[in-house]
């Protein structure tokens, strides 16, 4: 093997075993990558993007073939950005892909056309393919999910912080007319309580209410270890082993979080402590009923 055939599998090698035409004509002649494809030493995955000998097949192969073949200014998107995003409900085999410019797509490929994609569409995401951020994914999932799964794909981002509600409005935002945005728009709102507060928001006044009220500053995002996993709560008053949690929709809306709030719950009370659960029209409605309730938890 020449010196030339070596660099070329090294090329490969570093893109999970993939190259493409260009990539491999800089190594090699136009026959020798012949002789390979006619062998079928070499496979073609996507036009002019080939799998070189001995590559183990894999879902993480067929993504960066894809990505080389759509091209610099292209994006893994939709079922294929949230299954790369780790989002619930999308696992590994989709090949979606949106490119700024018209191409046909090849067998099994799902190719979307956007005029452009801006630098805050697309991941950072290091060592991955060219990706679109989970905001952006969100909104092309509403073009083309049912409104019961785009509110559990939603909820499941929220929750383990792949993004937050401000970046999906200001998507929401930026999309104006685009198939989907409807809906999107109506489970963010559902999501910020029709213009409840955010997170922070909700807390602020948790926190507000209690010290204006001559009681002693809990601590705030304190850290409990259950099961071995890192649990965080609200607020903990630590010598009465008193704990406040902010419940807010947008972390507490799906039957998942339902379940695992259950879950929480029990292992705060073996570890000795007990919770209140301070909600925003709570806060609003009946403060001296909260109140009340921590008053005689602390006495």
């Amino acid at each position: 093997m020449t010196e030339q055939e070596v660099a070329c599998l090294k090329r490969a090698a570093a893109q999970f075993g993939v190259v493409t035409r260009a990539g491999a004509l800089r190594f090699l002649s136009v026959d020798q990558l012949r002789s390979r494809l006619a062998s079928k030493a070499w496979v073609r995955m996507f036009p002019s993007v080939y799998r070189v000998e001995g590559a183990p097949t894999s879902w993480r192969q067929s993504l960066e073939a894809l990505s080389l073949w759509a091209g610099p200014k292209a994006a893994l998107s939709h079922a294929t950005a949230a299954a790369v995003h780790g989002l619930r409900g999308f696992g590994e085999g989709a090949l979606e892909v949106t490119a700024p410019y018209a191409v046909r797509a090849p067998k099994g490929v799902v190719v979307h056309r956007a005029l452009r994609l801006s630098r805050s569409d697309v991941s950072d995401r290091s060592g991955d393919p060219r990706v679109t951020s989970v905001p952006r994914t969100l909104a092309d999932l509403a073009a083309t999910t049912g409104l019961r799964e785009l509110r559990d794909v939603i909820d499941h981002a929220l929750r383990v912080k792949k993004t937050t509600l401000g970046a999906l409005v200001e998507r929401v935002e930026a999309s104006k007319n685009k198939p989907g945005v409807k809906d999107l728009r109506l489970l963010l709102r559902e999501f910020e309580g029709a213009g409840g507060p955010t997170e922070s928001e909700l807390e602020a006044r948790v926190l507000d209410l209690i010290v204006s009220n001559g009681l002693p500053r809990p601590r705030t995002q304190r850290v409990v270890w259950s099961h071995r996993q890192v649990r965080r709560v609200d607020f903990c008053f630590e010598a009465q082993r008193v704990v406040i949690e902010a419940d807010g929709y947008a972390f507490h809306a799906s039957v998942d979080c339902f379940e695992d709030d259950r879950r929480r719950n029990n292992q705060l009370l073996l570890k000795g402590f007990r919770v209140l659960h301070w909600t925003w029209a709570a806060l609003k409605e009946r403060p001296e009923e909260l109140l009340n309730e921590l008053f005689a938890l602390l006495a």
